[in-house]
């Protein structure tokens, strides 16, 4: 924890806009999915399957994200293995507190964004209001089950 609080506290900071309790989960939250390294990737077969299902139309949506929104992602690659190549790392958890890489075509931001240092920590917080309204947790209270 330590190490993380030395090398993104401020980044954690900014993004939660001094919510102590919230910049605690983030950072123990990255401990425990990355160990704080920012380039940390996991491919998830579960996640990968669920995008080719949507892809086949055997789902309506992934967190928010569509069948047209995937395909108009996926569109912009020049080969077949390019294509797959995509949907592999939107299938993986990115970043210091693994957020899946579908979720950047939802927000509409560039996937490498959710790695990086600059920004990671403004989507994971993104993330976590998400999960909390969905879930109706509160940070202060809930922090084990988030």
């Amino acid at each position: 924890m330590r190490w993380i609080r030395e090398s993104c506290g401020a980044e954690i900071d900014r993004a939660v806009g001094g919510d102590r309790t919230r910049a605690a989960l983030l950072a123990a939250i990255a401990a425990n999915e990355s160990g704080g390294r920012r380039q940390t990737y996991r491919f998830v077969p579960e996640i990968h399957h669920r995008l080719t299902a949507l892809l086949h139309g055997s789902d309506e949506e992934l967190d928010g994200l569509t069948k047209a929104q995937l395909e108009k992602y996926l569109s912009t690659a020049h080969t077949d293995m390019e294509r797959s190549e995509r949907l592999k790392r939107l299938a993986g958890l990115h970043g210091y507190t693994q957020i899946p890489g579908y979720l950047a075509v939802v927000w509409k931001v560039p996937l490498d964004l959710v790695s990086s240092k600059e920004k990671h920590f403004e989507l994971a917080v993104k993330r976590l209001d998400e999960m909390c309204q969905e879930h109706e947790l509160n940070p202060a209270t809930h922090a084990a089950e988030i």
